[in-house]
């Protein structure tokens, strides 16, 4: 079964074999997004899971389920998505490099650092598009609109990738190795912080010392810990900067881990509002969606960007640790059931 990739937003009227993101497209679907019509026995934590199931079936049986589609598509660009999409074309190569590409798609898709390969694709990924710093941006200078450029992405990616998993990323070093350098000092801060976990509301706080400096970014944080929720807390002269993340493991389907339902941070984010002007604060409160992916609540500048490694945004709230460590635990404690 050879199928040509194609990048596509829109459902369409022809089968196709679409993967990661689910967008009601006719077909076969491989994904682990919300409302994806997935079949149970390939159901997996991540798109690429599921694509290696796929991978893992023979032959005839890929062909059976994968009948009438006309092509692979997804319908966005990036590591799970990629590491999906090689999986499917390319599945006795995918299976022989299994381990890696779940690696990068877990860095990717869940902020993770299974090793500092998988960390260091996901970055690449994440840069091939920009045209500042891509490798082939005179190329995508010259593509029509996004949907090309997003084409062409991933067409290219696909030639890389097999080098990259054996160590060939290396060749792209000057991409990567500030946000390496910096994934380091991160999880240094990390660990000369305090940290508190509570479990049954998948919770892990960080406490940094009075005055040093703690911005420590996603990928740190979810090489340190398997909670969902992240409370981080920098204590300074001038109050306390705080940024409260909830990562994309509540919003993804998955197989092995339960999912608490999300606490509501808009409300959150209201309260605590109400609190900083009592105290008379004049910092002000901002949060992401609760349905974003993976949004976060700060006290600062407005416009912080969804998935953000950093928040340069951050500003000192009058408001001390152990308020802002109660009221979100709070607000989690207000969501929170027994788990079946």
């Amino acid at each position: 079964m050879r199928l040509p990739y194609r990048f596509q937003e829109e459902p369409g009227t022809e089968p196709v074999l679409s993967v990661d993101g689910y967008f009601g497209a006719p077909g076969l679907n491989l994904s682990h997004w919300p409302g994806h019509e997935t079949p149970e026995d390939l159901r997996h934590d991540l798109s690429t899971g599921s694509a290696l199931l796929f991978a893992r079936l023979d032959e005839e049986e890929r062909a059976r389920r994968a009948e009438g589609c006309v092509a692979v598509v997804n319908n966005h660009s990036d590591t799970d998505g990629l590491c999906a999409t090689y999986a499917v074309l390319y599945p006795e190569e995918a299976l022989s490099r299994e381990a890696e590409l779940l690696d990068a798609a877990a860095a990717g898709d869940f902020f993770q650092v299974p090793s500092e390969q998988a960390f260091c694709i996901d970055h690449l990924v994440s840069r091939w598009r920009e045209p500042e710093t891509s490798p082939i941006a005179a190329r995508l200078a010259e593509c029509e609109d996004e949907a090309a450029e997003r084409q062409l992405v991933i067409e290219d990616l696909l030639e890389r990738l097999p080098g990259w998993l054996e160590g060939g990323y290396t060749e792209h070093e000057e991409l990567y190795a500030s946000a390496l350098e910096r994934l380091g000092r991160d999880v240094e801060a990390l660990k000369a912080a305090t940290r508190d976990d509570l479990v049954h509301f998948d919770l892990s706080i960080w406490t940094g010392k009075p005055e040093a400096e703690f911005e420590p970014g996603r990928h740190a944080l979810y090489r340190e810990t398997d909670a969902d929720r992240v409370l981080l807390l920098a204590p300074t002269a001038l109050g306390t900067r705080c940024r409260f993340i909830i990562n994309t493991t509540s919003w993804f389907d998955m197989v092995t881990r339960e999912q608490l339902e999300r606490p509501d941070l808009g409300a959150l984010c209201a309260h605590l509002q109400e609190l900083e002007e009592a105290a008379g604060g004049e910092g002000r409160w901002h949060t992401h969606d609760t349905t974003n992916a993976a949004p976060e609540l700060w006290c600062g500048a407005p416009g912080q960007p969804s998935f953000d490694e950093h928040n340069g945004l951050l500003q000192p709230s009058r408001l001390s640790p152990e308020v802002l460590k109660h009221e979100v635990v709070e607000a989690l404690r207000a969501v929170w059931v027994f788990p079946e």
